[in-house]
């Protein structure tokens, strides 16, 4: 008897360890399971951003602020929400307001300036800002250009007076940059969902004008820059280069890229050399100078005339509006107008 009550009992703990091992083995895959199911929501979020990468120069984002670090160098934290904000560049103010923004001064001028921020008080010109008046305003935030020169010496009087300054520069690789611009600046005025609707508006009008050209002969293109002082041509990283290089047109200076260069000195004998099928001519100053440049600078070379481009009246004075100046929300418009004199053939 002795015996059976032995051996029933070393039967019962022996199922006490299995039933236990089989709990903990429960444990384990819950825990495991719930493991999976956290790391998968985690790649769903990370897949839905995959289409675009958040700048290198945003450091670090919270719930109030975002630490930037601007072409200059510097590291700041800015507070998000800036009720106090002047914009010292036309294109800038353009795209504040573009990602829900307001400001209380801007620079003078009228291209570029959205129709809420036209009776908005003027501050002097982009290249020769009133620093008093700026001062005087007592001002959250300024926004400036890091390459107008007039602008980035304002960095260290500012920063005297407790304002903080926000540089950018956006003159190399332009497309990349307002879309890099308009995310930075819906974080600090934390309205993310117009980053999401506009970009993706944006992208898709650009991206249906580059299929319909893709499998198209590529042309080759020259970009010639021109103001009242000078002519240079301009690289696949400069407004219109980008905008040629992204419709697979083959600019004859691609070769020639210096890192943040957007333009190379003019060469005649380069284009000659080259002999494009097209030329786009995009012009800064007084237009009546600029053609008379052109003409002492170009036209006067007799081979000029021989130029493939020249022949088929193939050259093409660029609106400033869209190619000086930045297209920003109207991307999908200057896109559109060099892809049909690219290749008008598609466009009929």
């Amino acid at each position: 008897m002795k015996k059976i009550v032995s051996v029933l009992l070393t039967m019962l703990l022996v199922l006490g360890v299995f039933s236990g091992c089989s709990n903990k083995n429960n444990e384990v895959n819950n825990n495991k399971t719930s493991v999976e199911n956290s790391n998968s929501v985690e790649k769903k979020e990370t897949s839905s951003q995959e289409s675009f990468k958040v700048p290198e120069y945003i450091i670090n984002e919270t719930e109030d602020s975002i630490t930037y670090k601007d072409p200059l160098g510097n590291e700041n934290t800015f507070k998000k929400n800036p009720e106090r904000v002047i914009v010292l560049h036309s294109s800038f103010i353009d795209l504040w307001y573009l990602a829900g923004g307001e400001a209380i001064a801007r620079c003078s001028g009228s291209t570029n300036v959205p129709e809420e921020a036209t009776d908005v008080e003027q501050i002097g010109s982009a290249f020769s800002p009133n620093l008093e008046k700026i001062i005087a305003l007592k001002p959250d935030l300024v926004i400036l250009s890091s390459v107008t020169s007039k602008q980035a010496e304002l960095k260290d009087a500012l920063k005297e007076n407790n304002i903080q300054a926000l540089y950018l520069n956006t003159s190399y690789k332009p497309y990349e940059s307002f879309i890099d611009t308009l995310y930075l600046f819906t974080r600090l005025t934390d309205k993310k969902e117009i980053f999401d609707t506009k970009i993706e508006d944006i992208r898709n009008n650009v991206e249906a004008i580059k299929d319909k050209v893709k499998n198209e002969e590529k042309p080759k293109v020259a970009i010639l820059f021109s103001s009242t002082r000078s002519v240079s041509t301009e690289l696949p990283t400069s407004l219109t280069g980008e905008i040629v290089d992204m419709l697979y047109g083959d600019n004859i200076v691609k070769g020639a890229q210096v890192e943040g260069a957007t333009k190379v000195d003019f060469s005649i004998e380069r284009i000659i050399e080259s002999d494009p099928d097209i030329i786009f001519i995009t012009t800064m100053g007084d237009l009546e100078k600029v053609n008379k440049r052109i003409k002492d600078d170009i036209e006067s070379n007799e081979a000029w005339a021989s130029l493939r481009a020249v022949k088929e009246g193939r050259i093409y004075y660029l609106p400033k509006e869209l190619f000086t100046y930045k297209p920003n929300a109207k991307y999908p418009e200057a896109v559109q107008y060099i892809a049909e004199l690219l290749y008008p053939e598609v466009f009929k």
